[in-house]
């Protein structure tokens, strides 16, 4: 299985810098969120992360700082953005590896991990896909590891049509910072390549692969931190 690679607005590093820094997918509340449940359950614990769908690891590389990091493994599908990731990871003290693939794939063949981090990347597969993620995870985690699920969600009852509206509106109304260009670019990627599924539907498949949801933080109802762990 291969995930869907036309992320194309993501690729546009200036343009997901704009949406970074405006707050406008609630980055800075998730990750206040991510960082406070790692920093619970590994408190003076090395740990191994895998961090799926990395980018250029700039919003998660300040969580790490102060971590006791074993072992880093960032994966994403573009050359760029893992250059990027490793300046903005070069603080760790064991080097990071970082790996240009498919993130299923990449998941697969992955080592033990104490931490899986995924950040807006799942909701490029479809709903049988996640099912499969859950399943893949669950086997890869240490006991009393972490999926740290960070992404957005579509509400409950919601379709995929409805979703997709109204996200875009929620785009054109609140991205300001982005000019029309960019912000067409952003739905049109939403329309063609995102297949966000609800809450419910994401902890159904993760407690039947044998996950047990721990925390979830929602600074905004289509934006979520969800974290499930291996019992």
């Amino acid at each position: 299985m291969t995930t869907n690679p036309a992320i194309q607005f993501f690729h546009v590093w200036d343009t997901y810098a704009k949406v970074v820094s405006g707050d406008y997918m609630f980055h800075q509340e998730l990750g206040e969120a991510v960082s406070a449940v790692i920093r619970s359950r590994f408190v003076d614990q090395s740990i191994r992360i895998l961090d799926l769908g990395c980018g250029d690891a700039a919003t998660f590389a300040p969580i790490l700082q102060d971590l006791s990091i074993e072992s880093y493994l960032g994966v994403d599908l573009s050359a760029a953005a893992l250059t990027l990731a490793e300046k903005n990871l070069s603080f760790l003290k064991h080097p990071g590896e970082f790996q240009r693939a498919d993130f299923m794939r990449a998941l697969a063949d992955a080592p033990q991990q104490d931490v899986i981090y995924i950040s807006f990347a799942l909701h490029h597969l479809q709903t049988f896909e996640k099912a499969e993620f859950f399943h893949q995870a669950a086997q890869k985690l240490s006991p009393g590891g972490l999926v740290v699920f960070v992404d957005v969600v579509r509400e409950e009852g919601q379709d995929l049509e409805a979703y997709h509206r109204n996200y875009c509106d929620f785009v054109q109304t609140t991205m300001i910072t982005l000019n029309k260009e960019e912000r067409d670019a952003i739905c049109a990627h939403i329309s063609g390549n995102d297949y966000p599924d609800s809450h419910s539907v994401l902890c159904m498949h993760a407690k039947e692969a044998g996950l047990e949801l721990i925390s979830t933080s929602i600074p905004q109802k289509w934006h979520q931190l969800i974290v499930f762990q291996r019992s």
